[in-house]
């Protein structure tokens, strides 16, 4: 179960508990407290850990959802993500600490257990007996879980997971084991299932594990009407532009706000700063080019707003978990 604890009580992993994997486990650890102290390294899990990766789907050009499936280990850390985390537990019980919005929490995994990581926290885990265990990892992104929930009046609304630690869902469980399944099964209808499991998980997790709260500039968000007419103009932008940046000063004064007001209020209401959103939107753009057209990738980039190729696909791998060539390959 979820336990908060305090900076004082918080426990730093001892050496004594890296003896099976020290190499693996000490540049994990390092990878880490490099982000934690805003130098990141390599922050993905499957490039952290190659030699655990039973399954991936990141070669399957799957959209709205990214699976790792894990398997022999026995200690794991995973820096933060931009991206909401899953934690299927398939093994031997884990005890698992996250560091969630300056707070820790900790708690035991069991076989057949969920633990939900919201996103940019890290979090570290290990095995509890001496049988290394295995685990699958879901991620969804925070605007596709905004996007999934339009339709319940959600829209506009602050929607933050928060950090669950060792619970049973019958409904998540029965999703990761199907996605788990399509793992398999790389192909088109494989794709579109695991893109239709991926809303039902996202309302599943706004309805039971979320804090939904209005909006409003008291608090530090945007006002709604406000809010909706930065994203039409940024949407509209997007949709119009050959390359180049969104003039974002240009965005705030037709909002009737200060530059620096609109940053700090947009993140607050979205859960994201308007650079990643623009970010999140350039790359599902590019997403729907690469699966409707027969465009060179090069001018993908270009249509996307990238000026270069070479920074269009870091980009998508940062974002979608895979580069433009091999989300292409997959569908």
């Amino acid at each position: 179960m979820l336990r908060e604890v305090s900076s004082s009580e918080y426990r730093s992993w001892s050496p004594s508990s890296v003896n099976r994997q020290p190499l693996t486990w000490r540049n994990s650890i390092n990878s880490l407290r490099e982000v934690q102290r805003g130098r990141p390294s390599i922050s993905d899990v499957a490039l952290l850990y190659p030699q655990l990766v039973v399954a991936s789907s990141d070669a399957f050009g799957w959209q709205n959802i990214r699976v790792v499936h894990l398997r022999n280990l026995n200690e794991l850390a995973v820096p933060p993500s931009e991206s909401h985390c899953l934690v299927l537990n398939l093994g031997t019980p884990l005890f698992l600490n996250a560091n969630f919005d300056k707070r820790k929490f900790e708690g035991e995994v069991r076989a057949g257990e969920v633990a939900i990581i919201p996103a940019d926290s890290g979090w570290v885990a290990q095995s509890q007996s001496s049988h290394c265990t295995s685990m699958l990892l879901i991620y969804l992104r925070p605007l596709f879980v905004r996007s999934a929930v339009r339709d319940l009046n959600f829209s506009y609304r602050e929607i933050g997971l928060t950090p669950q630690i060792g619970f049973r869902n019958k409904h998540i469980r029965h999703v990761a084991m199907s996605l788990l399944q399509e793992l398999s099964e790389a192909n088109v209808v494989g794709r579109l299932y695991a893109d239709s499991l991926a809303s039902g998980l996202a309302i599943q997790l706004v309805r039971r594990y979320s804090s939904l709260q209005d909006v409003h500039i008291g608090h530090g968000g945007m006002a709604p009407h406000k809010l909706r007419k930065a994203i039409d103009i940024i949407d509209r932008h997007l949709a119009d532009e050959k390359e180049g940046r969104v003039a974002l000063r240009v965005v705030a004064s037709q909002v009737g706000v200060s530059y620096f007001h609109f940053s700090r209020a947009f993140k607050q209401s979205m859960g994201m700063s308007p650079t990643n959103y623009i970010a999140e939107r350039r790359i599902e753009r590019a997403k729907e080019l690469l699966n409707e057209t027969e465009l060179p990738i090069s001018e993908i980039a270009l249509r996307s707003g990238y000026s270069s190729q070479s920074h269009f696909t870091s980009s998508f791998r940062r974002v979608a978990g895979s580069t433009p060539k091999d989300f292409r390959a997959a569908i």
